[in-house]
């Protein structure tokens, strides 16, 4: 890394950005910084002026702020952590963590999708692109949750927040837990509300109503084999499995997710209007 950063400024770069990893470890460990900090003292052995940029690993304002301190770099790149939190660059400047309400999440959560309404376009076109994306980004932004630096400052100088386990939430509410689920058919769901909402108080309301209901329950439960759930599902326009899908199972519906068109969401009007038909036609064949 240091002969390659050498080489860079000796042709003329601006300024080189390091990630601090290699391509075969990925993120099975915690980023380098010892070898950014060590690029940086190359730099001002040589009298070098290209800045040079640290990434990996920052998930805080404070831990950019060490990784700065620690390493001399002019500056720190974020990938993950501004999936995670968007509103991460705002803490940065503030230097003060902003730990958003479960609403103001939301509101988060659906300015981004308008986002993609503008960008993509809002028609039938504009939503299948912006599916390869939206429903996607939920496996990081429900990773979020809130690491005050009284209570984690001292850990994150032991080993990167981003690396560490943290404990699920107890006692949650419905809303609170539905943000934090890792399906994916409940992920699909989300952008869907998020993307036909037209407020975000709007969206508050159909994303609590939908985390106190059935579907929500189902799905929770991971019951795709019980009767009653599977009916539950498949009147949600969303194929079955849950958290009982292995891994892979998991990976795979990802990546599909990403290739097929996002699927309407029935209402709770149309759902209970199907329900009262099927409970009919049961009563009529004796069905139970």
């Amino acid at each position: 890394v240091r002969e390659v950063v050498q080489g860079l400024r000796d042709a003329g770069a601006a300024a080189v950005t390091i990630h601090g990893r290699t391509a075969d470890a990925r993120y099975s460990k915690s980023a380098d910084w010892e070898i950014i900090r060590q690029v940086v003292e190359d730099g001002a052995a040589c009298g070098s002026d290209v800045p040079i940029i640290g990434n990996g690993d920052i998930l805080t304002h404070y831990e950019a702020k060490e990784r700065i301190e620690r390493s001399g770099v002019s500056a720190v790149m974020v990938g993950r952590g501004a999936l995670i939190k968007p509103w991460i660059f705002q803490e940065f400047k503030s230097g003060v963590a902003w730990e958003p309400t479960v609403e103001e999440q939301i509101a988060v959560y659906r300015r981004l999708a308008c986002y993609m309404k503008e960008h993509f376009g809002d028609d039938a076109r504009g939503r299948a692109k912006s599916w390869r994306f939206l429903p996607w980004h939920f496996d990081f932004l429900l990773r979020y949750q809130p690491l005050p630096e009284d209570l984690y400052g001292a850990r994150s100088l032991e080993q990167p927040l981003m690396q560490t386990r943290m404990p699920a939430l107890d006692g949650a509410a419905p809303l609170e837990r539905l943000l934090t689920n890792s399906n994916p058919d409940v992920h699909e769901l989300l952008a869907a509300m998020l993307w036909e909402s037209a407020s975000d108080a709007d969206a508050v309301r159909a994303l609590r109503s939908f985390s106190e209901g059935d579907v929500f329950e189902a799905l929770e439960r991971g019951a795709s084999a019980d009767t009653e759930a599977s009916e539950v599902l498949e009147l949600s326009n969303i194929p079955g499995g849950g958290r009982g899908s292995s891994s892979e199972m998991q990976k795979e519906k990802r990546v599909q997710r990403r290739r097929r068109e996002p699927t309407p969401v029935r209402t709770a009007e149309e759902i209970a209007q199907i329900r009262a038909e099927r409970a009919v036609k049961r009563e009529q064949t004796g069905a139970t």
